[in-house]
């Protein structure tokens, strides 16, 4: 494992590759169909990672719907607000509340400024 680090290794090697073009053939064999990227605890410190390739395969896609799960960062762009779902809630209430599970017993994070925040 290498962790934050592009690298031959990491992000560039063969096996990268490969699977980036498995990938690629997986989204373009189902173009029309529905699909959901699920975007959970994406923040932005690399956007270009993650964030910003689902945005614009939702963006190209018809029928493509764009879920970040984020309490600080689920924004989305206009151009696909209306086929958008955010989340601005932790991942762990988001997935207690869709599964009918309690989270009272759960504290919440308290809001903070964030200078990092471009939204």
């Amino acid at each position: 494992m290498v962790p934050w680090v592009r690298s031959p290794e990491f992000l560039q090697g063969r096996e990268y590759r490969e699977e980036y073009s498995r990938y690629i053939r997986y989204i373009r064999s189902r173009i029309n169909d529905r699909m959901l990227f699920l975007e959970l605890g994406v923040g932005l410190m690399t956007p270009m990672f993650i964030k910003e390739p689902f945005m614009d395969m939702v963006c190209q896609l018809p029928n493509a719907i764009y879920a970040p799960v984020n309490p600080r960062h689920a924004f989305v762009p206009d151009e696909i607000a209306d086929r958008s779902i955010p989340v601005d809630e932790d991942i762990r209430f988001t997935f207690r509340t869709m599964l009918g599970q309690d989270t009272a017993h759960l504290a919440r994070e308290a809001s903070v400024f964030n200078p990092s925040r471009a939204y």
